[in-house]
């Protein structure tokens, strides 16, 4: 079975196509059915504000992909010419290679960026809880997460990490020299949001105003870090008396327009405006830049002001990428050993279903449990599985003898019509 991911990052697509394949975590549960509605396999959807990437694993890949490919054209109501000019697509060893490099901050828009390897995470947790995983990308996922721990320890990519909310600062340091004396909008409360305003604060900015749509969260923010909340209805207001807007909210349409700031320029008299957009999709329209003494910037502009810190970064980058390249190759041995012994695959089948099954039974009659609970939980039975597994696993790889095979098939309960499928997959 092939493991594939088909997307377009920030080197590929410029931003104006990269919101319109951006995912919002609440759109994924719909599209994962829809892949298993056109049998397209198992499948995690990777979308941040610099990449949407759909990894995949399925029987036949020419249909799958034609139908995932028709999928994605119907779905987000792209241009086929546009998904042929931007993205990129890569095959089984392409593909881990390609995910190693993007869980540890190798292939971000600022090297070494610590923020990737959480929301690769959540991106496969949200596709296990969809039911949308099986046995080969939990296998390329958890090997994944230990290659980028392997890279954090290892070397010093990340030593003093910079990100996309901390080059924002960066930005506004450069458009105001000091910022001491400046008033700041923070609009939206996420991650982003929340590095840039502690940021904010170890710069000594005059005053930070924090809004949202949901103003309790905004008053949750204000409370934990710093600054001001303020409800979103005083948005145009608040427009009108700061020096500097930035947002990143998870809006799927522009919530700052021409018409709105057009308005709040006549009321500053004209005094000068400054908006960073780090959203995807942006928050602020592109047209706002047009108007009088506003000067608006968005997560592409950041990109040359991230070549400043690549220089420190580029020899730990070698090592890195020669851990990479060492995990390639051990994967790839992992995997061609499964085709030769197509029982291990099938061993891991079965007991994969077995801890699924019980582990929902045991979630259905705890109350109250939390998502990291979940997620602990998940990972613990996980590993236990591996280690109970693992010696039955090698004595195949050290012995393949057929009386250990007719034993393993027994305390596996390997049935005849698994063994039907085991030397028809062998074949194939």
């Amino acid at each position: 079975m092939p493991i594939v991911v088909f997307g377009l990052n920030h080197n590929t697509a410029p931003l104006d196509v990269r919101e319109k394949l951006y995912v919002p975590e609440t759109a994924v549960p719909d599209l994962v059915r829809e892949f298993k509605k056109e049998d397209i396999g198992e499948a995690v959807i990777l979308s941040t504000c610099n990449r949407t990437e759909f990894y995949f694993s399925c029987d036949d890949f020419e249909r799958s992909f034609k139908k995932f490919y028709q999928l994605l054209v119907e779905h987000f109501g792209l241009k086929p010419e546009w998904l042929e000019q931007y993205t990129y697509i890569f095959r089984n060893e392409d593909t881990y290679r390609h995910l190693f490099l993007v869980a540890s901050g190798l292939d971000s828009m600022v090297m070494g960026e610590p923020q990737i390897l959480g929301q690769v995470k959540d991106a496969y947790r949200l596709a296990t809880d969809n039911s949308a995983t099986g046995f080969l990308l939990d296998k390329v996922f958890h090997r994944t997460f230990n290659v980028a721990k392997r890279i954090r320890t290892e070397t010093r990519i990340g030593y003093n990490p910079v990100s996309i909310s901390s080059m924002a600062t960066e930005l506004a340091k450069k458009i105001f020299g000091e910022l001491k004396e400046k008033t700041i909008l923070v609009v939206g409360v996420g991650e982003m949001c929340e590095i840039a305003l502690k940021n904010f604060k170890k710069e000594g900015v005059g005053e930070i105003f924090i809004t949202n749509r949901t103003f309790r969260n905004a008053q949750a923010l204000a409370e934990n870090i710093a600054g001001i909340p303020r409800p979103f209805d005083d948005l145009p207001n608040l427009l009108t008396t700061v020096d500097m807007v930035l947002t990143s909210t998870g809006s799927e349409k522009p919530l700052i327009d021409t018409s709105l700031v057009s308005g709040v320029m006549r009321k500053r008299k004209y005094k000068p405006l400054f908006l960073i957009d780090i959203a995807v999709p942006r928050d602020v329209e592109p047209a706002v830049n047009d108007v009088a003494n506003v000067y608006l910037y968005d997560i592409d502009d950041l990109k040359n002001l991230s070549q400043y810190h690549l220089k420190d970064r580029l020899k730990e980058s070698e090592r890195a990428h020669a851990i990479v390249e060492e995990e390639v190759a051990r994967f790839v041995t992992w995997i061609q050993q499964l085709d030769t012994n197509p029982l291990i695959s099938k061993i891991y089948e079965r007991v994969e279903e077995m801890r699924g099954r019980e582990l929902k039974k045991a979630l259905q009659k705890l109350k109250d449990v939390d998502e990291e609970t979940v997620r602990s939980i998940d990972i613990l039975t996980k590993g236990i599985v591996n280690k109970l597994v693992h010696p039955h696993v090698a004595l195949i790889r050290q012995n393949g003898s057929p009386t250990v095979l007719e034993i393993m098939k027994k305390v596996f309960r390997i049935e005849e019509e698994d063994e039907k499928d085991m030397d028809n997959r062998h074949k194939g």
